[in-house]
């Protein structure tokens, strides 16, 4: 009785405050129908409330029914960073032999929960683009987790191909990921997926459109692969039939360790072997001129993930094959070239904490090795270097880490390079330059919630 009498009061007041301008423009009727009409919707959000519904939270905000049927969690992440890039005058990007700026990095909406029943689960998450604040749809998926360790998913969810891409991004060891990393991965795709995890063993299968199929109708065809296919190159479009699986092996530790790439001070010893492959076919146009051919690509990975008392280790080798029939010449190095190439990558990657503090440092090494007949130079080598403070973890986490480039990134040696990477690549301080020891620093904060 005394909530609903302090409810009216609210709502009296509320129609109090309007303007005498408002006031003498509505009739007495209307003003009862608006405090009607509040006084019902306020007794609604009551009733919910003495249901048992609550909200709250707990890691993430939440809202959910007392029986545990429905839950939302709704995340978001903030990167925001200072970029400066030096090269030669004569740089991809404006000419001159310095560039740098202000850039938002990501900005993420992330609801996940369960629905109908607790085993029924989904995420849903977007991101508002550095570059012009689009929003973008990423990840769109259900799952039904069984009680005998399976799980069943379906929508657009991320390809389970390499560690680094699946480990999300909110909690990498540098900045970004690697180059390598970019280069080989298929990132996100649509289709069906089965996971089973028990005390030692993490499996994933997918059957899927292919790499970088997201955003895509069933009957988009996979786009021109503009004469280097590759993982990143491949995109806009849908493959024949797109095969992905890994398989993860926890040697110590628990599987909550390998989230991310850091191991705080006080972890126990963690260790996990992880294998994986990829396999996909589809008859589009390849190269520049839109030749009609079948190509299938396939790639693999192998990893090894260590995480101690304040120190982590991570190193993968990735390996990827194109196989092209139905080519007169490709002409990527001269006529007669062949059309089959055989690719591999090389991350190798470490943290250790400064002893009493939440500052981490950290070193990579990435190496890119091109097959001798392709076009331009065959090896592209980085090296990045930093450190993080966690101020609260990774929710409230600063980093600053410099990138070298060791070998030419662009030119007539470099073109092969910058199309497979998408370009000129913000993300991980890319901006192409003719000649070797282009250098890049980064400095983020990131923010979850």
């Amino acid at each position: 009785m005394q909530n609903a009498t302090i409810t009216r009061l609210t709502l009296l007041a509320g129609a109090l405050c309007v303007s005498p301008v408002a006031l003498a423009e509505t009739s007495e009727d209307e003003i009862r129908a608006i405090v009607s009409e509040m006084m019902a919707d306020a007794s609604t959000r009551s009733s919910l409330l003495q249901s048992g519904g609550n909200a709250g939270h707990d890691g993430m905000f939440y809202l959910a029914d007392e029986e545990g049927n429905f839950r939302l969690n709704v995340a978001g992440q903030v990167q925001f960073r200072y970029t400066a890039n030096f090269g030669e005058e004569n740089n991809a990007s404006d000419g001159d032999d310095y560039t740098g700026g202000f850039q938002t990095n990501r900005t993420k909406l992330e609801f996940t929960g369960n629905a109908v029943l607790p085993n029924l689960v989904y995420k849903v998450q977007g991101n508002f683009a550095s570059s012009g604040g689009n929003f973008s749809l990423q990840d769109a998926y259900v799952g039904y987790a069984f009680d005998s360790g399976w799980t069943l998913l379906w929508g657009q969810m991320k390809a389970p191909l390499q560690r680094e891409e699946l480990v999300d991004s909110k909690y990498q060891l540098a900045a970004d990921r690697s180059f390598a990393n970019s280069l080989f991965s298929p990132t996100r795709t649509q289709g069906i997926a089965v996971n089973y995890r028990n005390d030692d063993i993490n499996f994933t299968a997918g059957f899927t459109d292919g790499a970088n199929a997201f955003n895509t109708d069933f009957n988009q065809d996979q786009q021109n692969y503009a004469g280097f296919p590759t993982p990143a190159s491949i995109g806009g479009g849908e493959a024949d039939y797109s095969f992905t699986a890994r398989l993860e092996w926890k040697l110590e530790g628990d599987w909550g360790q390998f989230k991310d790439f850091t191991s705080m001070p006080g972890s126990e010893f963690a260790a996990m072997l992880g294998f994986a492959g990829h396999y996909e076919g589809n008859e589009t146009l390849v190269g520049f001129a839109g030749t009609p051919a079948d190509v299938t690509v396939g790639g693999y990975t192998v990893d090894l993930s260590l995480e101690g008392d304040g120190w982590n280790f991570f190193a993968a080798f990735m390996g990827f094959s194109t196989d092209t029939e139905g080519l007169v010449d490709l002409d990527l190095d001269g006529a007669g070239d062949d059309t089959d190439f055989a690719d591999f990558a090389l991350v190798v990657q470490g943290g250790v904490f400064i002893p009493d503090t939440d500052w981490e440092l950290f070193a990579r090494y990435d190496g890119i090795f091109l097959d001798d007949d392709r076009a331009g130079e065959d090896d592209f080598n980085t090296l990045t270097f930093g450190l993080n403070w966690y101020w609260s973890g990774h929710a409230a986490k600063f980093t600053v880490d410099a990138t070298i480039f060791l070998d030419e990134s662009l030119g007539a040696n470099g073109v092969p390079l910058a199309a497979a990477a998408g370009g000129l690549n913000s993300f991980k301080n890319f901006v192409g330059d003719d000649d070797e020891g282009e250098f890049a620093l980064r400095a983020q904060f990131q923010l979850l919630f």
